[in-house]
């Protein structure tokens, strides 16, 4: 380990740099895969602390700016209000952001931004909001959610915040979904998806990612296989695509859980993902045809973006990685941190750099990362920003398109549009602008089977101005095969008694294919079929996929309510295939009441390290330091010391009942200055406070890194057990203290 170390230390003195000079010769510090360049548009000193962008129709970019973010190695000053969302423009056409107007500031850790209806939604928890752009200055704000980031920690709050093809809103982290209809905002809960960014690919399936998984997928859109309440889909959402975790940095960083064994390779190279974060499906028209769709991944801790191919068979989607031993993007230099990801509007792949070393939050920062980053002098180093633009090498780099002049009317074509960007920006104005006037010639781009992305595009558009007809779904279902799975999709959310006879055959078309997607989009959709035509186009696909798990899934979260009638149809050969089992467990659920449907959640998502940290600047910091390391004369140090290293039930009973001197902390001995009052008596500090606090300080104070684990009742019996105590402990006392057997630690 002391080999690996030296490694490490010495990688951090020839690699990293603040310096903005030479930041647009990149030739030096990136690796980027033959046939492309990448360009700084954007850099400090105009960003600090970056974390998402967004285009408008002018080709600026909006920038997020999250300044309160780790501004030191302890993670101080988080509710300072200094987070900022600005507007960068090129002024002089050369492809380059020059120019920098603040939006929105005095903001606490703001955390997403979508534009969208003319105005800006953006996220500071807890809330979500909207407000109106006037001259690019905020206008009328409207409070959309209250309740869109409750509790939790900085890395694990929504965030994303992506418009889908659907015409709702959704984000990584959140339960929850967000559309615009009727001059009122709405949410829906959903299920949760990933930690940090989220992406679509054309068929507004969803993707996202863990730090440790690189991606995960839906192999359907969201909340289409819910309708049944006591079911819930295993093999449908939330998949992880790729069963390779690993990636090739070019040169030694550190992460926070490295002490652990193979962590890094001989060279002190991390190994596999353990920040894997922002997931995009390029969709844009300026790369070579075979990248289109693929996925590209975020590693900030090893400092590179990571290519995949996405490929489904059978219904189920695989991320394979596109090459062995490099990657798409790497840096040399440790400051590089890739943490969103963004097709651009003239098609190019946008990456945003955070630029700065502390990424890790101090609420779960193990001393082992801390350690190192004070030894290697990064805990002063300032944080910056960048944002890169990267391009086919053949292509000449230029500046933004500016879209903002063109009428509502010429909007339109863009929905046939190569590039995702320009199909997404069109539909968005088009459903919100709801100009009536256009529903023709919409019609004639859903019509057009030369162009089956602008269908699909055109088709969703209607949907969101509710105009989609059953006669149009008809006519563009006897199209193309690319677009048809839509329509089926689209035949589910406009279904009516009334229109039920002209959308029937397009489910039954669907089933006659012999294409494995169309049959599961009938599968999920069967959910809003009168019951006799369900029970009709339910026979083939009984009879062909009861042992296939994904389009049982499906099919049983359609058929809510009639799970015993489905069972009786099943043969005895059939009665252990999938299906009988996942129409069993529903039942059973049924039975016990233990209803599976979707619900917002309402509760305070913060996890115990972060409950610690905040619990321990409040009631513990004032004393023994916001880093653990003690203050003179009033208390010695925790960091590293021997009470932290050992038993947890001595530190609980020194919180209890208190300690005096003298005791010994690192050889040096305490004596008049060591003594601290128990807080049993406050009412405000309970056993589950107690808890959390020991999870925060053994895991970023101790020189043994490791997962903590407290039984519950562990805390309680010793409150118990010392509850006529009024003495406070000594160290003689404390260490002949007989050890709980209910520990775990």
């Amino acid at each position: 380990m002391k080999n690996l170390i030296s490694v490490l230390l010495l990688a951090s003195l020839i690699f990293f740099s603040c310096s903005t000079e030479g930041v647009n010769d990149l030739t030096k510090e990136f690796t980027l895969e033959e046939g492309f360049q990448i360009e700084a548009v954007a850099s400090e000193p105009h960003l600090n602390s970056l974390v998402e962008i967004e285009f408008d129709e002018k080709g600026r970019i909006w920038t997020l700016e999250m300044t309160g973010y780790m501004r030191d190695i302890d993670g101080s000053g988080e509710d300072i209000a200094d987070g900022k969302i600005s507007i960068l423009e090129d002024t002089n056409g050369d492809g380059m952001m020059d120019k920098k107007t603040i939006f929105l500031d005095s903001m606490v850790l703001p955390r997403a931004i979508e534009l969208v209806n003319d105005g800006l939604l953006y996220s500071e928890p807890p809330n979500l909001w909207w407000v109106s752009i006037e001259n690019d200055k905020p206008g009328n704000r409207v409070l959309v959610d209250s309740m869109y980031a409750l509790g939790g920690n900085i890395e694990h709050a929504p965030n994303g915040l992506l418009y889908n093809i659907d015409n709702w809103i959704y984000s990584a982290k959140s339960d929850r979904r967000y559309q615009f209809r009727d001059g009122e905002w709405h949410a829906e809960a959903t299920y949760s998806k990933g930690q940090w960014g989220i992406t679509s690919d054309d068929q507004g399936r969803l993707f996202y990612n863990d730090n440790s998984n690189p991606i995960y997928g839906d192999f359907v859109q969201s909340n289409q296989v819910n309708a049944n309440p006591f079911f819930e889909s295993k093999k449908l959402e939330r998949q992880n695509l790729s069963k390779s975790r690993r990636f090739y940095p070019i040169h030694a960083t550190l992460i926070n859980r490295g002490y652990g064994e193979g962590s890094y390779d001989e060279e002190g190279r991390v190994k596999e993902f353990t920040s894997a974060c922002s997931p995009l499906i390029y969709r844009g028209d300026q790369f070579k045809e075979k990248y289109y769709g693929q996925a590209f991944v975020c590693g900030p801790e090893a400092n590179l973006v990571k290519r995949f191919n996405l490929e489904t068979n059978q219904g189920k989607i695989v991320a394979t990685p596109t090459s062995e031993g490099s990657e798409f993007l790497v840096s040399n230099d440790e400051a590089f941190r890739p943490v969103n990801l963004n097709n651009g509007p003239d098609g190019a792949l946008y990456v945003v750099d955070m630029r700065r070393i502390l990424i890790q939050h101090r609420a779960y920062m193990t001393s082992y990362l801390k350690e190192l980053i004070i030894e290697r002098g990064q805990d002063t180093l300032p944080s910056l920003g960048r944002i890169y633009r990267v391009t086919d090498s053949l292509s000449r780099s230029t500046s933004l398109p500016d879209l903002s002049n063109l009428s509502l009317a010429e909007w339109v074509p863009l929905l046939q549009s190569k590039n995702a960007w320009q199909r997404t920006t069109a539909q968005k104005k088009l459903v919100f602008a709801n100009d009536k006037s256009l529903i023709d010639q919409i019609n004639d781009i859903a019509k057009d089977e030369q162009n089956p992305l602008g269908q699909i595009s055109a088709l969703w558009t209607l949907e969101g101005m509710g105009e989609l007809s059953a006669g149009l779904l008809s006519e563009v279902a006897n199209t193309n095969s690319f677009a048809f799975p839509q329509t089926v999709v689209l035949a589910k959310t406009i279904l009516t008694t009334d229109n039920e006879s002209q959308l029937i055959p397009i489910f039954e078309k669907a089933l006659a294919s012999s294409n494995y997607q169309h049959h599961l989009q009938v599968a999920h959709a069967l959910a809003d079929v009168s019951s006799g035509s369900k029970k009709e186009l339910s026979d083939e696909l009984i009879s062909k996929y009861a042992d296939d798990p994904i389009i049982a899934d499906a099919f049983v979260s359609s058929v809510a309510g009639e799970e015993n009638f489905i069972l009786d149809k099943l043969d005895k050969s059939n009665n252990k295939s999938h299906l009988a089992e996942a129409l069993n467990e529903t039942l059973k659920n049924k039975k016990e009441g233990n209803r599976k449907e979707l619900v917002m959640s309402t509760n305070d998502k913060t996890d115990n390290r972060t409950r610690g940290f905040l619990l321990y600047n409040t009631y513990c910091g004032t004393c023994h330091g916001m880093d653990g390391k003690g203050l003179k004369n009033l208390a010695p140090p925790l960091y590293q010391s021997e009470y932290v290293d050992g038993p947890a039930e001595h530190l609980i009973l020194v919180m209890l009942n208190g300690l005096k001197g003298p005791i010994t902390v690192h050889g040096e001995i305490y004596e008049g200055a060591a003594v601290m009052p128990g807080i049993k008596q406050n009412k405000d500090i309970t056993d589950e406070k107690i808890m959390d606090i020991l999870a925060y300080i053994k895991n970023g104070f101790t020189s043994k890194p490791e997962w903590f684990r407290l039984k519950s009742e562990v805390v309680a019996d010793l409150r118990a057990q010392t509850a006529d105590r009024k003495e406070l402990f000594t160290e003689a006392e404390l260490m002949a203290w007989p050890l709980d057997e209910k520990s775990d630690d």
